[in-house]
């Protein structure tokens, strides 16, 4: 196929074989990096010449043949019906001049005058076959036609111009042409022709496309473009494997990534390479092995080649539509190259990169690249580059080659330190991936720990992973061997440093095992004023859990924790204060911060291969799920936990996805489910961690729904035992009493003031607790008093956002109302209940269950005359508001400011004549999304 951007140059080539009819002879030179469609305009002409009554013979050039003496005048020749006698004398001549052209050097200027029976002879023979018929003769890859065949073409070239012969000859720019004086006469010739054929322009390229049928939305014509540099060659390879692709979807075997090549593109890269100068082969392996760009002064040294002759071949190499900007335009033409390699090959070369790669002063991970690829012993010193350039890729999440770079450095004889330092990076690297792996890393660490083999911060760094692992014992001893070393370096500025991390490492400690140690009352002065840095972020992280053991989850500690999370990037040595930070949004019931702040970072894990964190973060958002009452996403999300690392690599944190899975079927009667998850094995330790406690909840409310209250009774007094014991005892955390009272008042035993408690305990931030709370309080108090109490837990719950305490809160006003007769405002709110609980798909209790034939039915909206009362934007802030929205969300949906939303929602109340939003008819729930 020709291309239509070559239209011109095929007129060109018309329009001379026309005049070759008339008796003007002459030649056409077609030039053009290889692969560029020359042999294909040259096919195109033969087509049209032989149509016309034109006599077509032709030659091919070729490296293997470039040796043999009028190879391509022996071909020229074979092409032509010759009777035998003037058969005979070809031969001769051929003879003749491939032995004369053996016996003599091709540069010797002699071998003219030697040959010129033969130029003669074979010429005349020619040119009496054009006085009988036009004659047509092709050779392409003309660079590759031996010197003798070169020298009969252009003493031909020379007699034609007044023969019907027309002689065309494609060559390729990207060979250094092996006889330049014999071209640069062929090309000076004054009847001849110059066809100089370009690459497909992008427009080019999406015309090919659309000629040849191609689906564009899969295969943008930019995207081919830039994998072929519009080297029809390789553009023309990749259409038929989109094509074939493209016919497996249609057969019903869908294909994923189209445009990714195989067998056909690899052989047109092949094709290339070998129609090009034999530099371009070197050139491209060096290329494909670097994989990045480099001077072409570096190139020149790799290969040990001239820089012109370097700078010649990247030329050549970009011309034929393989290298852009230093590098191979596709991955698979990277896979072709380096498979030409044997691995000997290949290790040598890239050992030779690396070298020359340290000794120009690159970064380390460029070095150790080529150093892991080459898979060699190194040159003394290299280890410290190796680790350098592991925690560098660490940093720029490759987890892939910082533990290729460490099992190099591994295999090395390396003294203590180095030896230290690529145990502490296996741990960071393995650790992201699956902290079972990392263990025997960190065992070895703590041994070298307790030799006196690691510096303080050294040993402190192996906190964080006793800590996850559930052995608090181990990391209290580290802990008290540091704080035993720091008197020897009191006020000293190193000393200053020590106390902040000293200071950060206890207060995470006693944040995850409250019970082991005590928090430190006031943090070193010197950890306060630093940049934001990791250091910092762990003094931020602990002063959050300060300020939780003194005060309760505050406005204060809550700010630090937005603020926390607002400097962070989540790593592995700041994973901890990053977690820490999320849980004081969590209970301190800041969930739409949590909720966002969760999102965010999950999103950002996914592109990190990072599961182990993508594990903890899941897990945190299961939580703040189920205190939003989301049921089914606190349910996906815990899935989500588990799957990331084996159970086991989760540590004490297994207890967060468990517990929301327990809590999550035990609400949806699913008790095998739950007891399930119930049955998995879980450390020990972690009864010892904050975790523990809400694992506990969850077991209890567990046999709570089973009808064991006593064992319920026993997990929630555990929880506030332990609580009270470690300090602070905050409701946000686990509401134990409340918890301890609603199993109790369920097994017949008295709740006495045990939510009266829990409420003098609770912050200004608790709102969702604290509605938990008063729900709770309302069923311990006398029935009169229950309404009041329940509507203001109505209140709250519905400005915190959680649904499923909402519903229950609403389901026990109905029941109170529907005890008290009051049975149309318990039918209304009954309804809301049932609503609220379809919504998160949870099946309230049959207690809550207000009974229907005791309780006059509701009319049906078109019957509540109340309801046309209110105007179209007090309807639309009503309905919402029945639908469990808060003040600003409906502000956010309608484009209002609250404060609207305020004085619509109360003059609602007015004409509705009700109390509260709790009192909103069900029926105004069809409004929703109903037009003005």
């Amino acid at each position: 196929m020709v291309p239509v951007e070559w239209d011109a140059e095929l007129a060109v080539l018309r329009a001379s074989l026309a005049q070759c009819f008339g008796g003007n002879g002459g030649s056409v030179v077609i030039r053009g990096p290889v692969g560029v469609g020359k042999t294909e305009l040259l096919r195109s002409l033969a087509r049209e010449a032989a149509a016309a009554g034109v006599a077509y013979v032709g030659a091919t050039g070729s490296q293997a043949e470039q040796s043999i003496p009028m190879g391509a005048m022996t071909q020229i020749f074979a092409g032509l019906e010759l009777p035998d006698e003037e058969a005979g004398r070809v031969q001769r001549l051929l003879e003749a001049g491939a032995l004369t052209s053996m016996l003599h050097d091709s540069d010797d200027g002699s071998i003219a005058q030697v040959v010129m029976p033969v130029l003669h002879g074979l010429t005349g023979i020619l040119l009496a076959v054009a006085e009988r018929v036009p004659l047509l003769i092709g050779v392409d890859d003309a660079h590759f036609v031996d010197a003798a065949s070169l020298q009969c073409l252009r003493y031909l070239v020379r007699r034609i111009d007044r023969a019907r012969v027309l002689v065309v000859l494609s060559d390729t720019t990207t060979v250094r042409p092996t006889q330049p004086m014999i071209w640069a006469e062929l090309l000076s010739q004054p009847h001849r022709q110059l066809i100089r054929l370009n690459m497909l322009s992008p427009v080019g390229v999406a015309t090919v496309l659309r000629a040849e049928a191609v689906d564009l939305e899969d295969n943008t014509p930019a995207a081919l473009y830039e994998a072929t540099g519009g080297s029809p060659l390789l553009l023309m390879a990749l259409v038929e494997e989109i094509k074939a692709a493209q016919a497996r979807r249609r057969a019903g075997h869908p294909e994923t990534s189209i445009p990714a090549s195989g067998h056909a593109f690899g052989q047109a890269v092949l094709n290339c390479l070998v129609r090009s100068d034999p530099s371009l082969l070197p050139l491209v392996r060096a290329v494909a092995a670097l994989d990045e760009a480099v001077s072409v002064a570096f190139l020149a040294e790799l290969l040990d080649w001239t820089t012109p002759a370097t700078d010649w071949a990247v030329n050549a190499a970009t011309e034929a539509g393989l290298v852009a900007n230093g590098r191979l335009r596709h991955q698979r033409a990277r896979e072709v190259v380096l498979d030409l390699m044997s691995p000997q090959e290949r290790a040598a070369l890239h050992a030779r990169i690396a070298e020359l790669l340290d000794r120009a002063g690159a970064t380390p991970v460029r070095v150790a690249r080529h150093w892991v690829a080459a898979r060699q012993s190194m040159p003394p010193g290299s280890v410290p580059v190796l680790l350098k350039a592991a925690e560098q890729a660490l940093t720029e999440d490759d987890g892939g080659l910082a533990l290729d770079c460490l099992r190099l450095a591994d295999r090395e004889d390396t003294d203590t330190g180095s030896r230290v330092g690529i145990e502490a990076l296996l741990v960071r690297a393995k650790w992201r991936l699956d902290p079972v792996f990392a263990e025997s890393h960190v065992d070895r660490l703590l041994d070298a720990s307790g030799s006196g083999r690691l510096s303080a911060e050294e040993s402190l760094a192996l906190i964080a992973p006793l800590e996850w692992y559930g052995r608090p014992a181990e990391a209290v001893s580290v802990l008290a061997r540091v704080e035993e070393s720091t008197a020897a370096t009191e006020g000293a500025a190193e000393g200053h440093e020590l106390a902040g991390h000293l200071h950060s490492a206890r207060m995470a400690l006693a944040h995850w095992y409250p019970g082991v140690v005590e928090p430190v009352k006031e943090p070193p002065a010197a950890s306060l004023a630093r940049p934001v840095t990791t250091v910092k972020l762990r003094t931020l992280a602990a002063g959050i859990v300060q300020t939780v053991h003194a005060s309760g989850y505050t406005d204060e500690a809550v700010a630090d924790a937005k603020a926390l999370l607002q400097s962070c990037r989540l790593d592995g040595r700041t994973l901890y204060p990053v977690l820490i930070a999320l849980e004081t949004l969590i209970y301190a019931d800041c969930l739409d911060a949590a909720a966002s702040w969760c999102d965010r970072l999950l999103d950002e894990v996914r592109q990190r291969s990072a599961p182990t964190w993508l594990a903890a973060l899941s897990g945190l958002r299961a939580m703040v799920s189920h205190r939003q009452g989301a049921l089914t996403e606190a349910e996906r999300h815990a899935r989500d936990a588990l799957r990331q690392i084996p159970p086991k690599g989760l540590g004490v944190l297994i207890g967060i996805p468990l517990s929301v899975l327990v809590m999550t079927a035990t609400r949806a009667g699913e008790k095998e489910q739950a007891l399930s998850h119930l049955n998995m094995a879980v450390p020990e330790a972690m009864f010892q961690t904050t975790i523990g406690l809400h694992y506990r909840r969850a077991r209890g409310y567990y046999y709570l729904a089973c009808g064991s209250h006593e064992a319920a009774i026993e997990d929630f007094e555990a929880c506030g035992e332990l609580m009270r014991r470690w300090g602070p005892d905050l409701p946000g955390l686990v509401p134990w009493r409340t918890d301890l009272a609603a199993a109790r008042l369920a097994g017949g035993f008295s709740a006495g003031t045990l939510a009266a408690d829990q409420l003098a305990r609770l912050g200004t931030r608790n709102t969702r607790t604290r509605g938990i709370t008063l729900r709770v309080l309302a069923a311990s108090s006398e029935l009169r008093g229950r309404p009041p109490i329940l509507r203001e837990a109505v209140e709250l719950l519905q400005a915190s956002g959680d649904q499923l305490e909402l519903a229950d809160a609403l389901a026990e006003l109905s029941n109170a109302q529907h005890a008290l007769g009051e049975y149309t405002r318990a039918r209304v709110i009954g309804r809301r209940a049932q609503q609220l609980a379809s919504q998160i798909m949870v099946t309230m209790p049959e207690q809550h269950h207000p009974l229907a034939e005791a309780v006059p039915s509701i009319a049906p909206l078109t019957d509540d005359p109340a309801i046309f009362e209110l105007s179209d934007a007090e309807r639309r802030v009503a309905s919402l508001a029945a639908q469990g929205c808060t003040n600003r969300q409906i502000a956010r949906k309608l484009f209002v400011t609250v404060s609207t939303v305020e004085q619509h929602l109360t003059r609602v109340y007015r004409k509705l004549e009700i109390n509260s939003r709790s009192d909103l008819p069900t029926s105004l729930l069809s409004w929703v999304g109903h037009p003005s």
